[in-house]
């Protein structure tokens, strides 16, 4: 396995463990994380977005629902 691949590998395997600990931390407070926030987690993430894009894209989503 090639260094690159390898910095993937461990930044996948902590974005897991990140997402485990906010999953364990929302549901001692009986909250859940929905799928479209872990889909934006997801794609933060990996660098397909920032979470500057995301909050706008939510923004912009409940401005239309108002």
């Amino acid at each position: 396995m090639g260094k690159l691949t390898s910095e993937k590998y461990a930044a996948a395997s902590q974005h897991k463990s990140n997402l485990r600990n906010i999953r364990g931390i929302f549901a001692a407070e009986g909250m859940t994380i929905s799928k479209s926030t872990r889909s934006n987690l997801d794609r933060i993430a990996s660098g397909q977005t920032s979470y500057q894009q995301v909050l706008t894209e939510l923004r912009m989503k409940h401005e239309k629902r108002n």
